[in-house]
């Protein structure tokens, strides 16, 4: 598989703290690659990096062959870049559907478009990325109303009605219940296999579950690179997570 995200020498720097060091990586188009690491390793600034939230002090971001190290965040969405965050991102008053619609509208059609084939667009969108995140029957709730782990599947939902070719999810698993657990692993493996998933996770037996490779970040640096069972029997990789990274498991499927 070719690399969708090649960094080169990337760095970030908030003053004296660098957060991201001199980082060569390559994501595949159309794997599934997780980034873990202590607190404080630079993951999600890696993911603000990518997504176009911060831009380096230095070194390269190329999509798809294309440099997009100083394309604004806006543009990357367009390109296909989408992102979720550690505390999900809705609109609250609106409904379950009117969110992805919202979401799905800047990419529905082009300037020009009936408006009535663009609704019939989204309203195709949204049944669509309701069933792949399993939460069709909240399509009328209001968002405000729904639990933690529904609101994160619906932020999902919304990522996904960008229709990107690259998501990027930040500890998508946070806060959740082995059923939520669960049902999000079913909603990543239910994603097209064309699109490139990156999650930030410290959920090591989701990430094990999930991922076909895992890079570890420590002190912004890149610490290692391989399958989920190579990881964890790294013994630099134990020794920075202090002993606490647990073997490889599987996150069962909600019956």
């Amino acid at each position: 598989m070719t690399g969708v995200i090649e960094i080169s020498g990337l760095t970030r720097a908030f003053g004296a703290t660098v957060a991201v060091s001199d980082l060569d990586l390559t994501f595949a188009a159309g794997g599934r690659h997780a980034v873990i690491g202590p607190n404080g390793a630079g993951k999600t600034t890696l993911l603000n990096l990518i997504a176009g939230e911060l831009r380096p002090t230095s070194g390269r971001i190329r999509y798809d062959g294309r440099d997009v190290t100083r394309t604004a965040r806006a543009k990357r969405s367009r390109l296909g870049i989408a992102r979720t965050f550690q505390q999900p991102t809705v609109w609250s008053s609106l409904s379950v559907a009117d969110n992805i619609a919202l979401a799905a509208w800047p990419h529905a059609g082009t300037r020009g478009t009936w408006r009535r084939r663009r609704y019939r667009a989204l309203s195709e969108s949204c049944e669509r990325h309701l069933e792949t995140v399993g939460i069709t029957d909240l399509a009328d709730r209001p968002a405000g109303a729904l639990a933690h782990g529904e609101r994160r599947m619906l932020d999902i939902a919304m990522a996904l009605a960008a229709d990107p070719r690259v998501l990027l999810l930040d500890e998508p698993a946070a806060g959740l219940t082995e059923q939520g657990v669960a049902r999000l692993l079913a909603a990543v493996r239910a994603l097209p296999a064309e699109v490139t998933v990156v999650v930030v996770e410290h959920d090591f037996a989701f990430v094990s579950a999930v991922a076909d490779t895992v890079t570890v970040l420590h002190d912004g640096k890149l610490l290692a690179t391989g399958t989920p069972a190579e990881i964890a029997a790294d013994a630099s990789v134990r020794t920075a997570y202090l002993g606490d990274l647990g073997e490889p498991g599987v996150v069962e499927e909600v019956r």
